[in-house]
């Protein structure tokens, strides 16, 4: 029987929260024992138990059944080969998914360590498998189906849904002075912008989530402009926008990786939920996710930037980056440039519902 095979010689790592923090391990023979008990023969015996696994490459992203959200950080572990063998005798060979075998008795363990937290990973370690990166899978979609719209028989028909007027303001109401101001510039208040200077966040796994707010179309300083764009709410290329974020949530039902964050249709579906619920004036003014392991020059990178072009349609809806170093983070914001994107301008609000501009600059995150 080779070391690699052998049951006693792997652990599982748990991890807690969203941030996924490792907080211990346990071998994984203790784990299986008890996840096998009722298959196993009970009272004292002379002669022990030997297990052998074989770890089968199976992608599983789905989570764990039970109350409280456990994630598989190596899913592309989806199955184990077990055979448990006493005194000559197989007792059991067969294959379970890891889910599945280990999830009931994850459920009880999590619920000792910290009864009020709901969100938690594991992984199999073993030196078979360090060459796997942890992340947290994307998650299926249930409920979708595919549609050819090329087929000349049709039930529905689709068709893009106007957006509404964004309202205008000027700037100098709000203490800004419109002198070399970009197309799109960032208003924060001084508690969201220590929100995500300060909010935790993993240094395993990408973290990402949605940028929710109100939008306002930039008047200038023309009375007779700003009479024309008041009748007719029109708006042109040139427009100006001031993006006020007044709310920071983390996309639920998405997947992550050391170097990834992937949205679903159902991170849309729930943030669009909460934003009906709220029943405030409020809307998706963008995204955002933090980079790992590039530094604190680097920007978004390629894919980011298709995502936001190709997702998020509206000319002053923003991409959120932070960039964490260590306990070092950098807080910046891109906006649709032509076929590009271009970094925004932010202001943050005083006490006296002032803004003033703000560079972007490295904070301590501890």
């Amino acid at each position: 029987m080779s070391e690699e095979n052998r049951a006693g010689t792997a652990t599982v790592l748990l991890y807690k929260g969203t941030s996924f923090d490792l907080v211990g391990k346990m071998t994984l023979s203790s784990l299986m024992v008890e996840a096998l008990r009722r298959d196993l023969p009970g009272g004292d015996q002379e002669e022990p138990l030997i297990m052998h696994l074989r770890y089968v490459r199976r992608p599983d992203p789905r989570l764990v059944d039970g109350p409280r959200t456990i994630h598989n950080l190596r899913s592309q572990i989806g199955r184990l080969g077990v055979i448990v063998s006493q005194g000559g005798e197989t007792l059991i060979d067969r294959e379970y998914p890891v889910r599945e075998l280990l999830g009931p008795v994850l459920q009880h363990v999590v619920q000792q360590l910290d009864a009020d937290e709901q969100v938690w990973g594991f992984c199999i370690d073993h030196p078979s498998l360090s060459g796997l990166a942890l992340g947290r899978s994307t998650p299926e979609v249930e409920g979708t189906m595919d549609l050819n719209l090329r087929e000349s028989r049709r039930s529905f028909t689709v068709r893009k849904v106007a957006e509404p007027p964004v309202p205008g303001v000027d700037p100098a109401d709000l203490g800004i002075d419109t002198t070399g101001l970009g197309q799109v510039t960032v208003l924060l208040s001084g508690d969201i912008r220590s929100h995500l200077h300060e909010m935790k966040l993993s240094h395993r796994l990408e973290e990402g989530g949605f940028l929710l707010g109100t939008v306002r179309r930039v008047l200038g300083p023309d009375p007779a402009d700003r009479a024309e764009r008041a009748s007719d709410n029109g708006e042109s290329a040139a427009d100006r926008y001031l993006v006020e974020i007044n709310e920071v949530t983390p996309a639920e039902h998405s997947g992550a990786g050391a170097l990834h964050f992937t949205f679903t249709g159902d991170s849309f579906r729930e943030v669009n939920q909460r934003i009906t619920a709220s029943g405030q004036d409020r809307q998706l003014m963008g995204w955002y996710h933090t980079h790992l392991f590039s530094g604190n020059d680097s920007g978004l990178s390629s894919i980011d930037v298709d995502l936001h072009l190709g997702t998020f349609r509206q000319p002053w809806q923003v991409a959120g980056l932070i960039n964490l170093s260590g306990d070092d983070r950098l807080l910046r914001f891109y906006a649709r440039s032509g076929d590009s994107v271009r970094e925004c301008e932010q202001w943050v609000k005083d006490d006296r519902g002032r803004y003033r501009r703000t560079r972007a600059v490295v904070v301590d995150g501890r």
